[in-house]
This record gives structure tokens, C-alpha cells and sequence, in this order.
């Protein structure tokens, strides 16, 4: 049996200091049927000049803007022949023999999604792992905040779908910046996809100071993000489920309203972020009562 073709695209935005390596990490595999695609949102640094270097070995490159990463990889889903896809950020990386081990785990036609292990790495050297685990229930998959396994999706990078799936239930919602593989993952999941685990270290996700993980999503907006999918999401779950998961939602939106306010804007003065305290508890009277809330004022009115 012949190797299922395999789609890779790269979603990129001056990201030149890690394209290229991203780029042989995926290039090097030498992988029979591979199909490579990379989406520069109209770079400024050196991306186009190393991009142009590979680009005998690419099967569709373009560099212009777009309206973010979401928007950048449905540009690439547009464009794919491959059996299978995947998109790669460009500062991530995929380990030797993956693309190989991705076809054979393809090979069986009854696999349309499958989820492998990402080590988590800087200039260090490797720091941890993402290492998914099958959720326990759907109500898990949508409250990241409480359940009982740390990681019940894989990361993008050793994350593989048929493209069957894509024409299924069609592309990643562009007005997610943060969280849209999840939401992705998640409505994959509800449609009836079956996650196929595989304990193989197929990827290394790249840990570093200016991605956007690291500068804003740990320290609000992935909890924005997950609580709306929460929101979009429950009416799929039983009556005591949904009920439980509202409660939760409301918890989680108290300490999405201090924590926004705390990281967004963090030269802003503390009048500022004293009267976005205020302007919160208007919309929400429970914060008065919330203690991370009420701390959070104190801070303000301490800071120097």
C-alpha cells in the first residue's frame, strides 16, 4: 500500500529566526508524499528570503497579509490534496521518522484523527511534555480549568486529522486567536471523531519568551477563549452536567474579569485599571463579594 499523502502547513508571521529549522524538521523527514505549504501573513524580517530558499521543495507558498493565524491555516485547508493534514507553527518543530509514523498509523482506514505526544523545549533543552489522555467525559474536554487529567488534546503540532474531517465540519473559527486548535478539537470530537492516542513523541513545541502562549495566552486570554467554547458548547452535555458547567463558567468569568485586568495593558495606570475593577463589578455585582477581585484593588491602590 502506497503512503497517504500528508499535508503540512506552516502558518507564519516574522517568525525568521525559527522558519527554517521548522522548515527541515519537516523537509528532512524526506517523507514520499509529502505536501508542504507555508502561509507568511506578509513577513517583514528575513522569512521570505530563507522561505524562497526551500521553495523547489514547497508545493504552495504566499506571503501577504492576513487576518491571523485562523486565518492563515484555512487559507492553507483550501489548498490541500494530502489523504492527511496538519498545520506546524513556525517556531515549532516535528522530530525525526514523524511523518513516517503518521502514514503508517494512517494506513488503517478506520483512523481519520490521530494525537501523538509533543516535548516542550527552549534554548535549554527539552523542559516537559504535552502528553494527552483520554477525558473521562465530554464535560472534561470543556472545562480545562477542572478535570481530572491535565491535557485531553494533543498539541498542533502532532495533532493529524483526514482532510475528510475538514470537509466535514469545515475550517477553524478565525475570531478564536488563542484557542481555535481546542475549539477546532472540540467540535471534531462532538461530530463523532474518535481520537486515536498514540504514546509517540512526534513534535517539539517551542517555549519562548515572545510567543504569543507565553506573552498573553497563559496569563488570560487562553481562559478567555476556553470559557467561550464552554458557552458555545454546553447544551451538548446532560442536564446535571450543564448545570454544573454554568456554575463553573460563572467562577472562571470572575477570574477572567481580574486577571484581564491585571495583564492587558500592564503600563496602564492604576486609575485605569482601578476604574476597569469598577466597570466589572458593575456589569458582574458578584465580584464584590470575590475575594481575587477585592485583592486586586488593593494591589492597585498599594502600587507605588
Amino acid at each position: 500500500m502506497s503512503a497517504p499523502r500528508i499535508s503540512i502547513i506552516i502558518p507564519s508571521y516574522n517568525q525568521g529566526r525559527f522558519i527554517e529549522e521548522t522548515l527541515r524538521s519537516v523537509l528532512d523527514q524526506d517523507y514520499p508524499a509529502l505536501e508542504l505549504l507555508v502561509m507568511d501573513g506578509g513577513s517583514t524580517d528575513e522569512s521570505v528570503e530563507i522561505i524562497r530558499r526551500y521553495e523547489s521543495r514547497i508545493a504552495f507558498w504566499a506571503s501577504e497579509p492576513d487576518r491571523g493565524q485562523s486565518h492563515a491555516i484555512n487559507k492553507g485547508l483550501a489548498k490541500i490534496t494530502g489523504d492527511v493534514w496538519a498545520y506546524l507553527n513556525s517556531d515549532d518543530l516535528l522530530r525525526p521518522g514523524s511523518l513516517a509514523r503518521v502514514g503508517e498509523l494512517f494506513s488503517d482506514p478506520a483512523t481519520d484523527w490521530v494525537g501523538a505526544v509533543s516535548s516542550i523545549f527552549n534554548d535549554t533543552g527539552d523542559i516537559g511534555e504535552v502528553r494527552p489522555c483520554e477525558p473521562p467525559a465530554v464535560k472534561d474536554a470543556l472545562t480545562p480549568w477542572n478535570r481530572s487529567v491535565e491535557h485531553v488534546f494533543p498539541c498542533s503540532n502532532v495533532n493529524f486529522m483526514r482532510r475528510v474531517v475538514h470537509e466535514r465540519i469545515g475550517g477553524f473559527d478565525e475570531s478564536f486567536h488563542y484557542s481555535m486548535d481546542m475549539e477546532y478539537y472540540t467540535r471534531a470530537m462532538l461530530a463523532g471523531y474518535m481520537l486515536r492516542l498514540v504514546p509517540d513523541v512526534l513534535g517539539r513545541w517551542r517555549w519562548h519568551a515572545e510567543s504569543k502562549t507565553v506573552r498573553e495566552g497563559q496569563a488570560y486570554r487562553f481562559l478567555g477563549e476556553e470559557l467561550r467554547i464552554a458557552r458555545k458548547y454546553a447544551d451538548r452535555l446532560s442536564d446535571a452536567e450543564c448545570d454544573a458547567m454554568w456554575r463553573e463558567i460563572a467562577e472562571q468569568s470572575r477570574w477572567f474579569a481580574v486577571r484581564r485586568t491585571l495583564n492587558e495593558r500592564p503600563s496602564e495606570s492604576r486609575w485605569r485599571k482601578l476604574a476597569r475593577l469598577a466597570t466589572d463589578a458593575l456589569k458582574n455585582p458578584s465580584l464584590l463579594g470575590f475575594r481575587p477581585w477585592l485583592g486586586a484593588v488593593k494591589q492597585q491602590f498599594l502600587r507605588s
